[in-house]
């Protein structure tokens, strides 16, 4: 009778002689790719426990923005640079337009302005009073 750790031993081993059977290269694109298409680095590319294979090109994806309802496009070069330099996680994808992501800036901006200035305030006199003992 075998053990559990020979077991598993055992179809470790016949998996690894079925993948060296094929000679196939999951990361390998071979079709030719489509016109306007900009070829993925899988070496570039953080796979985030995704289900399935990484992307193997990009090509340009339109979206219709979530706040203002504009349609616009996510270009390759965009999609590109947000997975492969960025790190985005391969799942996402564009929602927003850059004049809506330019203003949630702004408005994020001006909310840490106005933190840092509430921060420099003088407390409340009576402030003592209301900390806890």
């Amino acid at each position: 009778m075998k053990s559990g750790k020979q077991k598993k031993a055992e179809i470790r081993n016949r998996r690894k002689k079925r993948v060296g059977k094929t000679n196939i290269d999951p990361y390998k694109y071979t079709n030719p790719l489509p016109e306007g298409a900009i070829k993925a680095d899988h070496s570039d590319l953080v796979h985030n426990n995704t289900y399935g294979p990484l992307p193997y090109f990009y090509i340009d994806r339109p979206f219709v923005c979530r706040d203002c309802g504009s349609h616009e496009i996510w270009t390759a070069e965009q999609q590109k640079w947000w997975y492969e330099v960025a790190k985005g996680n391969i799942d996402s994808f564009a929602v927003r337009c850059r004049a809506c992501r330019d203003r949630i800036k702004a408005q994020k901006d001006l909310q840490k302005e106005h933190v840092k200035k509430m921060a420099m305030n003088k407390p409340h006199p009576n402030e003592e009073f209301f900390k806890k003992r």
